[in-house]
C-alpha cells in the first residue's frame, strides 16, 4: 500500500495544516506546529522560544542567494523516520510536500536547494501574522528539521530598576527581582552592578523604617550544594555593598536558595537567565 501511495500525484501527499499551540506545557511531549509531519515520522526533539531564523532567498532573475535574519517566536522540530526501510521518502519528496503546504496557505518559496534537493525556505501569513519556514533533510530522508518562526517583537521581561520602582514593588508585591551581574561562578560584583546598588540604597534611605532580606537564586546548571553556596555568597555580597553605602546592617539580612525556587523554565537560555537573580524581600 505504501508503494502505491509513493507513486500517486504529489498533492495527495501534501502536508496537512493543523493547529499547534505556540507554547508547550512543561514536560509535555512535542507536537506538530502549523504543519503535520510526514507519515511514518515522529518528533524526536523540539524547542520553542524567542530566537532568530536566517532565511535564504534567491534574487529575481538571478541565481544569487541572499540571507536575511528574522526574530520572533520560533519552533524547531526534528523528525525521525520510524517506518520500513524500503519506504523511506526521498529528500525531494519531503521538501516538495512542505512547499505545497506553504503554497496552500498562499505563501511562497523563497529558496530551494536545486543541487541536492534537500532544503527549502519560504514565507506565509496566517491569522494576520507573518511566518517564515525552513526545512532541511538529512541522511537521505531518514531525518529532517523544520523551523517555523512567527515574526514578533521581544517581550521585555526585565524592567529598568530605579528607586521608585523598588519602593513600589516592595509595597505592592512585597518583593522585587533584581538582575545584578557577577563574575561567572563567583560572588564578585561586576562594575555595572554599582548602578543597581545605588538605586537600592536610594530607596532604603527614602524609607528609614523599611527592612529587607536579600535572597539569592541560581539556575539549575551545576550541583545543588554549590549553587546554594554561590547564591548565599552573592546575596551577602550585595548586602555588604549596600552597607558600604551607609545603610544600617541591622535593616538587612541575606540568604541563598540556589536552584530551589525557579520562576522560569530552566530548559531555555531565557528561563535560566530569569532564575539567576537576587530578590529584595520586604520584612
Amino acid at each position: 500500500m505504501k508503494r502505491l501511495l509513493m507513486a500517486l500525484p504529489l498533492f495527495l501527499l501534501t502536508v496537512l495544516i493543523v493547529s499547534g499551540a505556540p507554547k508547550a506545557a512543561e514536560n509535555a511531549p512535542p507536537k506538530d506546529y502549523i504543519f503535520r509531519g510526514m507519515p511514518n515520522f515522529k518528533i524526536e526533539e523540539q524547542t520553542r522560544n524567542f530566537e532568530e531564523l536566517t532565511i535564504l532567498s534567491t534574487k529575481p532573475e538571478s541565481e544569487e542567494e541572499e540571507e536575511t535574519s528574522y526574530e520572533g517566536n520560533r519552533v524547531w522540530s526534528q523528525y525521525g523516520y520510524i517506518g520500513k526501510e524500503e519506504n523511506v521518502p526521498s529528500p525531494l519528496q519531503i521538501v516538495r510536500n512542505y512547499q505545497e503546504a506553504v503554497k496552500k496557505l498562499g505563501g511562497e518559496t523563497l529558496y530551494y536547494d536545486k543541487a541536492e534537493k534537500r532544503k527549502f525556505h519560504g514565507s506565509f501569513t496566517r491569522n494576520d501574522k507573518q511566518y517564515y519556514i525552513a526545512v532541511e533533510v538529512f541522511n537521505s530522508g531518514w531525518l529532517y528539521e523544520v523551523y517555523v518562526l512567527e515574526l514578533a517583537e521581544l517581550e521585555k521581561d526585565i524592567e529598568i530598576v530605579d528607586s521608585d520602582t523598588i519602593i513600589h514593588k516592595l509595597e505592592k508585591e512585597g518583593y522585587i527581582a533584581l538582575y545584578i551581574n557577577f563574575d561567572t561562578g563567583k560572588a564578585t560584583l561586576k562594575p555595572d552592578a554599582a548602578e543597581v546598588i545605588d538605586e537600592i540604597v536610594t530607596a532604603l534611605k527614602s524609607r528609614p523604617d523599611l527592612k529587607v532580606k536579600l535572597e539569592g537564586h541560581t539556575d539549575n546548571v551545576g550541583n545543588a550544594e554549590s549553587n546554594k553556596k554561590l547564591s548565599d555568597d552573592r546575596a551577602k555580597a550585595v548586602m555588604a555593598a549596600i552597607v558600604a553605602k551607609g545603610i544600617d546592617k541591622g535593616r538587612l539580612s541575606a540568604e541563598g536558595f540556589g536552584l530551589e525556587k525557579p520562576i522560569a523554565d530552566n530548559n531555555t537560555d531565557e528561563g535560566r537567565a530569569k532564575n539567576r537573580r537576587v530578590e529584595l524581600v520586604k520584612q
